[in-house]
């Protein structure tokens, strides 16, 4: 198979208003799906080998593996797609330990620890223990760049994000400005500008701009250099309590209500803000909070939940909400793994979790039938076979969230007699490959006969053949196509 692309037109911890929480009260029912997870859906629990460690958050790392806090432990661990589970040990107070992480441009990983007042940078390729001196004291009165002789101070970090420069950012959690990071260990300190206070959750954009949540009623859109940010309202709510970037330019966000030491949180909604600073919200129900935002392959947020109801949850860009329980498991905190799946941290459960993307592409299938969004096409039109190879064109939409790929498959429409009279009848596949394209673009799959197939599909004869494309990382076939195919 080959694939030609067509060119594109010692102090308490300070409490983060989580990227945190649903039995769906009547006004919620109109816009709130509820259902089980998928049957086809595949589901697989890998505990952590440390014990009741303290799962708190979770990031996708450039090589696709999944990186986890464990504050309880004073340890950072990476699990593969494949379920490799590795942990690196962080220097730390002994009472709290590595919470909120970011993956830099670089591949390093950096953690806020020890109640949010230090910053630890993780080399993946240095296995074991994060490297002496690798860490930034952000109490130290001179401000986060004095390595040496830390002390003690009132900055502390609340949030920590990657730029798209290369740079970390840390938003502080009196609302003391900005700390960027800029390897290996500079820093700079803002002031108190750009304020990211209360909230101070931080995210990247598709702009190439830095982002933050302010005071539960604007996010707050920052250059680079820090010097310059504009504030884009939107309605007064309840607390921020995450933030994603999508690739389409729009800002996720995600709002809940504090709990109390006897509730937990909940009145859930999730809100996306487009480029020019339109602002839209959706509750998603009175016992949800989310705790997390991770924007998913079809092009929807998908968020954790710590609330009363344990769930996945899905809002689509035009707004359609559905919520999956998943019974004993409860998300903490959730990112698509490099394989596709969505993957999130179960603290009370002390595992990792992996769902597969099927419930991603539920609603295609019929023959001609509708395309989830973000999964290719596949254009109506007879196919034509020469020398054993049939050329197939597929589009990848451009409101895709990512590249378009996965496996494709030609079988006969119905079942055949393959070698003349006396032979079995059967349904034989005539051909399967790959296909891998980038959001907007149109590639022709070379499909390649199998020696059964070649016997079908004759030269002079057309059958009816079903074109089937299942997306990388599900089991259930997202488009599914009947044409004709000219031997």
């Amino acid at each position: 198979m080959s694939l030609r692309s067509a060119p594109r037109g010692s102090v308490p911890p300070v409490l983060r208003p989580g990227r945190r929480a649903l039995t769906v009260t009547a006004a919620a029912i109109a816009c709130v799906g509820v259902g089980a997870l998928p049957a086809s859906a595949e589901i697989k629990d890998f505990p952590v080998p440390t014990s009741d460690a303290g799962l708190h958050d979770i990031a996708t790392g450039k090589d696709g593996s999944l990186w986890f806090t464990e504050e309880k432990k004073g340890k950072v661990g990476r699990i593969t797609t494949s379920g490799q589970i590795t942990e690196w040990s962080v220097p730390w107070d002994g009472t709290y330990g590595p919470e909120e992480l970011t993956v830099a441009a670089d591949g390093r990983v950096w953690v806020l620890s020890d109640a949010h007042a230090r910053v630890f940078v993780i080399d993946p390729a240095v296995p074991g223990q994060a490297t002496a001196g690798s860490y930034v004291d952000l109490t130290a009165r001179g401000g986060a760049g004095d390595f040496d002789d830390p002390q003690p101070g009132l900055r502390r970090g609340n949030d920590i994000a990657a730029a798209p420069d290369g740079s970390v950012w840390v938003s502080d959690s009196l609302g003391d400005g900005i700390t960027r990071f800029a390897p290996p260990q500079a820093s700079t300190t803002a002031g108190g500008t750009p304020d990211c206070d209360f909230d101070g959750l931080l995210a990247p954009g598709a702009d190439g701009k830095m982002w933050c949540a302010y005071k539960g009623s604007a996010l707050k859109r920052i250059e680079l250099d820090g010097a310059t940010n504009v504030n884009l309202p939107t309605a007064d709510g309840f607390a921020f309590s995450a933030l994603a970037g999508a690739p389409d330019g729009a800002m996720w966000f995600a709002r809940l209500s504090s709990g109390t030491f006897a509730t937990k949180p909940g009145n859930g909604a999730i809100g996306r803000m487009t480029p020019d600073g339109a602002a839209q919200e959706w509750k998603v129900g009175d016992r949800v909070a989310p705790s997390s935002i991770a924007i998913g392959p079809d092009g929807a947020a998908w968020f954790g939940s710590k609330g009363y109801d344990q769930v996945i949850g899905r809002v689509t860009p035009a707004g359609a909400v559905s919520v999956l329980p998943l019974g004993a498991r409860r998300a903490d905190d959730v990112a698509f793994g490099g394989d596709g799946a969505l993957w999130f941290v179960d603290q009370n459960a002390n595992r990792i979790t992996r769902l597969t993307r099927d419930e991603l592409v539920t609603g295609g299938g019929g023959t001609g039938g509708p395309t989830p969004a973000g999964g290719p096409t596949v254009p109506a039109g007879t196919l034509r076979q020469a020398k054993g190879r049939i050329p197939v064109r597929v589009a990848c939409p451009a409101t895709a969230a990512e590249r378009c790929r996965g496996t494709f498959r030609l079988r006969t429409a119905s079942k055949v007699r393959v070698g003349g009279r006396g032979k079995k009848a059967v349904r034989t596949v005539t051909g399967t490959g790959r296909y891998t394209l980038s959001p907007g673009r149109t590639g022709t799959i070379v499909v390649k006969l199998s020696a059964t197939g070649r016997k079908v599909v004759r030269k002079g004869r057309t059958t009816k053949v079903v074109v089937e494309v299942t997306p990388t990382g599900a089991k259930k076939v997202a488009t599914k196509r009947t044409v004709a195919l000219r031997g």
